[in-house]
């Protein structure tokens, strides 16, 4: 009851915020759509960096209709991301739960996509739980699932974003050449200036499911060498039908991002 009592106490509250400013347009928005464990939170290190977008991370706010902008600026304020004078407000989004019934709006953001190999994300995303003693993803088989519904999710999010407001990264190519992907998200989503790799990471970014709570502190900047090679497959311990799933999912997402808008590749 109390529970439900607060949520209702902050839809109304962020209705009411929303009602204030013309910030709170999703025109007005830029996204990281993404799944755990893929170099999200380094990427929204580098926007939420810069004085005109506010935010720091995820945010754990449904887009589900009027009020989710007014509800976005509430928790970045609660947890020291706002910039009221910032013009563009920031979300990293990667639980279907809060993007499952986006309005139409909402694809009027700017979105970045990113995704990462099967095998590697899934360790990763497991090996991340078990760290934290949380039970939600500590296994393959719950990670694996995550991803492949995750995964899938965001090729349908992709085709509803016109070309000119998406693009799609990948994690290596992030982590091998990040000047140059950088300057591909600059150009495509003419960000004014254009993005540098540099960052603050900021305690939000770190706690309480804002980013990666073990590496985020710990640098400054995408750093190349942190390319490591694959560790241990867990893919082959995978169920046959979850393991193709998975597969399949991120094949066809980086097909996807690898489309041609006016004769060249994004």
């Amino acid at each position: 009851m109390i529970q439900a009592l607060r949520e209702t106490g902050k839809r109304s509250a962020g209705w009411l915020l929303s009602r204030t400013s013309d910030l709170y347009s999703y025109r007005n928005c830029v996204f990281v759509l993404a799944h755990m464990r893929c170099g999200s939170t380094a990427l929204a290190n580098i926007l939420c960096s810069r004085g005109d977008i506010s935010g720091y991370g995820e945010a754990h706010v449904r887009h589900d209709g009027p009020g989710a902008l007014g509800r976005l600026a509430i928790n970045q304020m609660r947890r020291k991301g706002w910039r009221p004078e910032a013009r563009l407000l920031f979300d990293k989004v990667l639980h279907n739960r809060h993007d499952a019934d986006a309005q139409p709006e909402f694809f009027e953001a700017r979105a970045i996509f990113m995704a990462r190999h099967p095998d590697e994300s899934i360790a990763s995303i497991a090996d991340l739980f078990v760290r934290l003693g949380r039970q939600a993803y500590d296994t393959p088989l719950k990670a694996a699932g995550y991803y492949a519904e995750r995964t899938e999710a965001l090729a349908r999010l992709w085709t509803r974003f016109p070309p000119h407001r998406r693009i799609g990264i990948l994690h290596e190519r992030l982590l091998r050449d990040p000047d140059e992907t950088l300057a591909r998200i600059s150009g495509r989503l003419r960000f004014t200036p254009p993005l540098k790799n540099e960052y603050i990471s900021t305690a939000a970014s770190r706690e309480r499911g804002g980013g990666d709570p073990l590496m985020s502190g710990l640098y400054n900047r995408i750093e190349p060498a942190l390319l490591r090679p694959k560790g241990k497959s867990v893919m082959a311990d995978l169920p046959a039908p979850l393991r193709k799933r998975a597969n399949e999912a991120y094949l066809l997402l980086a097909d996807l991002f690898e489309e041609r808008l006016e004769g060249a590749v994004i």
